[in-house]
């Protein structure tokens, strides 16, 4: 099919043979074509000779002188079909070697190209190793620095939910101190008083204790599964960020149709029922909603325990449907937000304890579903 330089026989084979069977096809007709009518003109001699007084002789000798002329001119018609044959077949080979010198330049400088981006792609695959380690590296560079940025963030938020926790018994303290520096100073303090007012620090002194004991174990992650009540879970959850929603004026709701227990991490089950909570008092506080108001649902449906928690902020944009629960996707200021919430939550619910989070909208604003097996 193809010769050494890669270029198809045809392309010279083909015109040979098509001019040698065009050229033999034509003298083959003509000489055909020639006889027949030679042999109907000698017919013709013969019958218009037949009815004049020329006699026979003369008739041949006339068909002789008509036959001798006839192959003369045949003769002379194949030399002529044989050279031009012969002068076309040389034409075209030589328009087929200058195909052949021209498409084998063109090969060439083809198998040029190939060899030239074949040392190109055999660089680039050395390079490749190094630049994917380089890469990795450098993502891993990345990564460390937004989950850093991600603790500081959860940390702030800790610090400001605590700062919400302790600012009414502090108040409460400030209280006390203010009433018995009072009755100090009036001479009217009692021992009664005295103790009643240490009784009193002591206990929202020992609240502000438990605060930080309720952050402290909150954040600390789950070794095993145990069964838990979701009401309790989600509870702690409350507990945590009340202060704060009550700062915002946000109204929370808590409809209980039925709990159920689980089996699961009680601890992680709580944060992400507490990001659910702090993602929809952000966005009401940024929105700034009139009449601002959380509902949280817990029912079970079979097997199943369901868990609603909606806001009437308006609802979450639906170009941003697809990316809700990407990696680092936020919506929220950089300063305020990492994007790793949803995308952490949607981890411990599906991958860690087998349910499912989903995100949907209705007409006051965005509901996200819990939905696991007990």
């Amino acid at each position: 099919m193809f010769n050494k330089e890669g270029i198809p026989f045809f392309t010279v084979i083909i015109p040979f043979l098509s001019i040698l069977f065009v050229s033999f096809f034509a003298t083959s007709y003509h000489l055909k074509v020639t006889n027949e009518a030679f042999e109907a003109n000698l017919q013709e001699y013969k019958k218009l000779y037949s009815k004049t007084e020329t006699n026979k002789k003369t008739i041949k000798n006339i068909i002789e002188s008509k036959t001798k002329e006839h192959k003369l001119y045949q003769k002379n018609f194949t030399d002529f079909m044989m050279v031009l044959t012969i002068a076309i077949i040389i034409f075209m080979a030589l328009f087929s070697l200058l195909m052949i010198s021209i498409i084998s330049d063109v090969v060439k400088k083809y198998k040029q190209q190939v060899k030239t981006e074949e040392k190109k792609l055999q660089s680039l695959n050395k390079n490749l190793a190094s630049k994917v380690a380089i890469g990795i590296e450098e993502g891993k560079r990345k990564d460390k620095a937004i989950l850093q940025q991600s603790k500081l963030a959860r940390m702030g938020s800790m610090i400001s939910m605590i700062a919400h926790q302790w600012r009414q018994p502090l108040t409460e303290l400030s209280g006390v101190l203010m009433e018995l520096e009072t009755a100090t100073r009036f001479k009217k303090v009692t021992d009664k008083h005295i103790l009643s007012s240490i009784e009193r620090s002591d206990k929202m002194i020992e609240f502000m204790s438990n605060t930080i004991d309720d952050f402290r174990n909150f954040f600390k992650p789950d070794k095993k599964k145990e069964q838990f009540s979701i009401l309790d879970s989600c509870q702690k959850a409350i507990n945590l960020i009340n202060a704060s929603l009550d700062d915002s004026n946000i109204k929370l709701v808590v409809d209980v149709k039925n709990d159920k227990e689980i089996n699961g991490y009680p601890t992680e089950y709580s944060q992400v029922i507490l990001n659910l909570l702090m993602n929809a008092r952000d966005i009401l506080v940024e929105k700034r909603v009139e009449n601002p108001q959380i509902t949280i649902t817990i029912d079970t449906k079979g097997i199943l325990s369901i868990v609603e928690l909606k806001d009437n902020a308006g609802g979450i944009k639906y170009e941003h449907f697809d990316l809700i629960f990407d990696p680092y996707f936020s919506t929220k200021d950089s300063s305020k937000g990492t994007g790793l919430g949803l995308y952490i939550s949607k981890l411990i619910i599906e991958r860690n304890m087998g349910g499912e989070l989903s995100v949907s909208n209705d007409k006051e604003g965005a509901v996200f579903k819990i939905v696991l097996a007990g």
